[in-house]
């Protein structure tokens, strides 16, 4: 009896151990392409020192950006290791590099949307300063989202992977633009393919439980909506009245930059 006891308990975790193992190889692709895209601009040049001088809210955007894409898939191993409490543990911890990542990163797109903006010359921070914001809204906003529902483990977990992979966009373009040089169409795509993380996890739901979470298609359609509509509406009049904004900020605040 024990033996069979046993063997079903075994049978019924084996579907739970796989999803695990899905979120955990989802996070390590997610933060392998953080790296990937920052490596050719940040975190190669730093490291062999050539890097240029830099206000410490760049630095400090950058390695609390590197840290938390460091926790994303130390979390999701936890997980799958069975180790919930320490999970728990460092799963509050991220909320101090969430805020950080945030805070400088509005403060770095200020600064260069303020300094774009007072330009005569239309530049790359005007053009697409708004989209990459609005990744750092999407980042926030399902980060949030996901630490109000770590009760809720099914709608947690994805909407911790639709939060890193709406917080890619920064590095999505920078790889296409590695790839093809600085083309007008780089940016959006960079952006835009960073979705495919989603796709990829309606694919594995669809797949694996012949229904999808109702976080990822609420992710999908928020991400594809908020970031096209940065991309397309950026010379209307709420898009330039957004862009002023994020400016001013860069302004009142770039004693702190």
């Amino acid at each position: 009896m024990a033996s069979m006891i046993d063997a079903a308990t075994t049978a019924a975790s084996a579907p739970t151990r796989a999803r695990e193992s899905h979120y955990l190889r989802t996070a390590v692709a997610l933060s392998a392409t953080a790296y990937l895209g920052f490596w050719f601009t940040y975190f190669g040049p730093n490291l062999r020192g050539t890097y240029p001088t830099a206000a410490p809210a760049v630095h400090l955007h950058g390695w609390s950006f590197f840290a938390f894409y460091l926790l994303l898939p130390l979390q999701a191993g936890l997980i799958h290791a069975r180790r919930v409490r320490l999970h728990r543990t460092l799963g509050w911890s991220s909320l101090a590099l969430a805020a950080v990542m945030t805070t400088t990163g509005t403060l770095v797109l200020g600064v260069q949307m303020a300094t774009a903006l007072a330009s005569p010359e239309p530049g790359f921070w005007s053009a697409w300063g708004l989209m990459i914001f609005a990744t750092l809204v999407l980042f926030i906003g399902f980060y949030i989202a996901a630490i109000v529902l770590h009760r809720d483990r099914a709608s947690h977990k994805r909407l911790m992977l639709v939060a890193g992979a709406a917080g890619l966009g920064a590095a999505g373009f920078r790889i296409v633009m590695t790839m093809f040089g600085p083309v007008d169409w780089a940016t959006p795509v960079g952006i835009l393919a960073t979705n495919l993380f989603i796709v990829g996890g309606i694919a594995y739901d669809a797949w694996r439980d012949r229904r999808v979470h109702p976080a990822y298609w609420y992710g999908l359609a928020i991400c594809l909506v908020v970031e096209l509509g940065a991309w397309l509406g950026v010379s209307t009049g709420v898009g330039q009245s957004l862009g002023r904004s994020l400016a001013w900020v860069g302004s009142s605040f770039a004693g702190w930059y």
